[in-house]
């Protein structure tokens, strides 16, 4: 396959939009815009989500082995933007969004319509994907 062609094909797979926020307990914390989740199992609930190795939030997941999923709806892209670059935690707010505490401590986005509390239950190195267990 050409590279033209597999990238064509490579942009085909439709993509979601949602935050993932994690707390690494002792005042760090992370939110980053990722488009790359799926479903990877029913029973028990698993998802696998790409994160960039060299984030933030990748360091805080990995050491933290949890985090919060928060889905977007479609009018949402401005949100989005917002955890395009690193998240600043100020007045109780991230990057100036609402949150509440998850329980596993990752923020949950105020505005989110749906959210998952996800633990880590594996990591692959190699690539930039975790396959994670929502509660």
């Amino acid at each position: 396959m050409n590279a033209d062609a597999k990238k064509t094909a490579l942009r085909m797979i439709p993509y979601g939009i949602y935050v993932l926020t994690a707390d690494d307990g002792k005042g760090g914390v992370a939110a980053a815009t990722v488009n790359w989740v799926t479903q990877s199992a029913f029973a028990p609930p698993l998802v696998v989500v790409g994160v960039k190795t060299d984030s933030g939030a990748y360091k805080i997941v990995r050491d933290s082995k949890s985090f919060v999923l928060n889905m977007l709806g479609k009018d949402q892209k401005g949100l989005a933007f917002t955890f395009f670059k690193p998240a600043e935690l100020k007045d109780g707010r991230i990057s100036g969004q609402a949150i509440r505490k998850a329980g596993n401590g990752a923020p949950i986005l105020a505005d989110a319509p749906a959210a998952l509390e996800c633990t880590v239950k594996h990591i692959v190195e190699e690539g930039t994907t975790m396959s994670s267990s929502p509660k």
